[in-house]
């Protein structure tokens, strides 16, 4: 094509004089050159960069805790999941490969009946970021997911990682949903809050799902948000959840009024207590708040992550006097769709 725009026009004809028609196609044809050969220049750095993207495999290991030593204080959870992501059929973990070591990392795992992409732990080596590897990575996986035919890619971020938030706006993802997040390392020297007089009662995943259609607003877009992840509120999700989660609920008149879930995540040394809690009633939030600190210390477990609505915020900074670092997070949940 090149050879081709060259030919409409010759040396001799730019340097002889011309009428003003052909000049102004002189300065057409000058500028659809150069734009052509910018495009050559993108495509070419586009295609050695994604050459940088591999598969992730087990030999990798040390790289990985590399990358992770530096996320969190060093406390960052890839460590405990990489395993289970490289085993799992329904995981593709790709990582960025520059001088001769593993530098970014991140996995796509299907979920809700593969129908969904759900991105996460992507992690670039500080020494490694600016790079655009992050880039790299998020635009494989959205090319994955279109090759696995998937309908949308989600994932969840920090309402102040504008890293994180404008990688994503870049990538076309919207904002679709808004919680708040508390973290903490000390339960043990936490105010507790009076106890609520209602009963907060253990559930099976099928119970909490049927008991949830009572009080469908109860969760927002019916999309559940647990250990910073994000699944559709379907009877078959809740069972998956419930492999490793605990439900526990509060009604009234057989109605639901409180849903609540949580696990321990080994994302520490003395593992971590992940909850999240729906509620539409500030009382009914802290009892379910007192009584999941409780049941982590009641596991040897004193840090903690709690997400809830964002109208109970005020909760943390005031009733409860937490720390303003341990709540002062928002989770975002992310969503482009595919098709």
């Amino acid at each position: 094509m090149l050879r081709a725009l060259q030919k409409t026009w010759t040396r001799e004809q730019a340097v002889a004089p011309v009428p003003y028609e052909k000049r102004y196609l002189q300065k057409a044809y000058k500028i659809r050159l150069a734009s052509y050969r910018s495009t050559i220049k993108k495509e070419e750095r586009l295609s050695a960069v994604s050459d940088l993207v591999r598969k992730v495999c087990a030999s990798d290991r040390r790289d990985i805790l590399d990358i992770s030593s530096k996320i969190w204080g060093g406390h960052d959870y890839l460590p405990s999941v990489i395993d289970e992501w490289l085993k799992n059929p329904k995981c593709y973990t790709y990582g960025v490969e520059a001088d001769c070591r593993l530098v970014a990392i991140g996995n796509l795992r299907l979920v809700d009946r593969n129908a969904t992409g759900w991105m996460e732990g992507l992690r670039v080596h500080p020494d490694y970021q600016k790079r655009g590897y992050a880039d790299m990575l998020t635009q494989h996986f959205l090319n994955l997911g279109r090759t696995l035919n998937v309908g949308q890619l989600r994932y969840t971020t920090g309402g102040n990682n504008r890293v994180s938030l404008k990688l994503a706006k870049k990538a076309g993802f919207k904002r679709i949903l808004k919680m708040s997040a508390f973290w903490y390392e000390n339960l043990d020297k936490t105010p507790k809050p009076k106890k609520a007089r209602r009963l907060i009662a253990e559930a099976t995943p099928q119970e909490a799902h049927e008991l949830l259609k009572t009080n469908n607003p109860l969760v927002p877009q019916n999309i559940l948000i647990y250990d910073w992840k994000a699944i559709n509120g379907t009877q078959q999700d809740f069972r998956e959840i419930g492999k490793d989660h605990t439900f526990y609920i509060t009604k009234k008149r057989d109605r639901l009024e409180v849903l609540s879930l949580g696990h321990a995540r080994p994302d520490s040394d003395h593992g971590r207590w992940s909850f999240t809690i729906y509620a539409l009633k500030e009382r009914e939030l802290t009892a379910h708040f007192c009584h999941h600190t409780n049941t982590a210390l009641s596991k040897g477990i004193n840090a903690t992550v709690c997400t809830c609505p964002t109208q109970f915020e005020s909760i943390f900074k005031e009733h409860l006097e937490i720390p303003k670092f341990a709540w002062k997070m928002q989770l975002i949940l992310l969503e482009k769709h595919l098709r």
